[in-house]
């Protein structure tokens, strides 16, 4: 997912100076419940590019994309993947550009980035600091927490 650079540090790089004008949060949805106090996050900025951020497969490690988050059960045609989601679930995108507290972010522009790495150099955490505020979102035990400020 992330792209070709140092671990993807580049697309955080990418960012600075970027205003957002789209939030996307990526939640587990089971039957009727959403699971909302964890999942990737999807930036899109005034230019058209995409942050995502999301767990690595590990459980340690951030992943740093640029390509938006698309569902890997879409189309859901496939008879076994359809009575898996039905059993388990699946994570689904839900745009929160207008909820709380996201509605914040709109308009916001990134003034700059940190990260906190693993001791093997791969991301772990990272910051946007904004203008008005800032995101964490950091990798802790296979999820994805995002804290606003």
């Amino acid at each position: 997912m992330s792209d070709n650079d140092e671990h993807g540090r580049g697309a955080l790089n990418a960012a600075v100076d970027a205003t957002i004008i789209a939030v996307r949060r990526m939640f587990y949805v089971l039957g009727t419940d959403i699971d909302r106090s964890e999942g990737p996050i999807e930036f899109t900025f005034h230019d058209g590019s995409t942050l995502l951020l999301d767990a690595g497969l590990d459980g340690e490690e951030l992943r740093i994309g640029v390509a938006p988050w698309r569902d890997p059960f879409e189309p859901l045609v496939d008879p076994v993947n359809i009575e898996y989601v039905a059993a388990s679930g699946k994570y689904t995108a839900f745009d929160v550009t207008d909820e709380d507290p996201y509605v914040v972010l709109t308009g916001a522009r990134v003034e700059a980035v940190s990260v906190i790495s693993l001791a093997d150099g791969r991301p772990r955490a990272a910051t946007l600091y904004l203008t008005g505020g800032m995101v964490k979102v950091e990798t802790v035990a296979d999820e994805l927490l995002v804290t606003l400020a």
